[in-house]
């Protein structure tokens, strides 16, 4: 139903912040990776995001990337893990540490998530071992992330976003620099003046 949000961060909590969008704020549930991708009150923001619907509530969920996004939803696939143990567990390890922990089958390296008994891990394990290489877009080398995209159909879309986030550039400052850049035929340096024009003008 929302593919994303953006706006401003009005307020960061613990495990939540609030991003306001056309007069109207967000409570947005996320992890702790997010929370320190966005930094600090007032920044632009573009948030991912994924609205749970139960019986009796609905929750906002977001991330500051796809991929964490999709780590999230991987999770919440898994019977018995729910919104908060999913939120939980990506607050305890960073989802591409978590995406080697699943490949490699790692029970113990899991259940040093907050909420995750051993029993849990292995139910995890074995239903997203093999799923989740098929759904994120990672690719690994002994253990340790060596690429990592978004969409492998945007080689150089993602060439760039590397590029600018050597510069120091946050992923969500990447991210809304190039959500409107039409990347079809562009070279990497296209892509990365595009980009910078619109960093520098905000």
């Amino acid at each position: 139903m929302l593919e994303y949000i953006k706006g401003y961060i009005e307020h960061i909590d613990i495990d939540y912040i609030v991003v306001e969008s056309h007069d109207i704020g967000y409570k947005i549930m996320t992890s702790t990776t997010t929370i320190s991708d966005v930094m600090h009150e007032g920044e632009k923001v573009c948030i991912y995001t994924d609205l749970i619907v139960r019986e009796d509530s609905m929750t906002l969920c977001g991330f500051s990337t796809r991929n964490e996004l999709k780590m999230f939803q991987l999770l919440t696939s898994v019977s018995g893990v729910g919104t908060k143990v999913g939120i939980a567990i990506l607050s305890s390890i960073p989802y591409t540490s978590l995406y080697t922990i699943l490949i490699e089958g790692n029970v113990n390296a899991l259940t040093s998530a907050n909420g995750v008994g051993k029993k849990t891990a292995e139910r995890i394990i074995l239903e997203l071992k093999e799923k989740v290489k098929k759904v994120m877009h990672i690719q690994v080398d002994h253990g340790e992330i060596i690429q990592e995209t978004f969409d492998m159909n945007h080689t150089n879309l993602e060439d760039a976003k590397a590029a600018l986030s050597s510069l120091g550039y946050s992923q969500n400052e990447i991210q809304l620099a190039v959500s409107n850049i039409d990347a079809t035929n562009l070279s990497v340096e296209d892509i990365i003046k595009l980009a910078l024009k619109d960093l520098m003008n905000r």
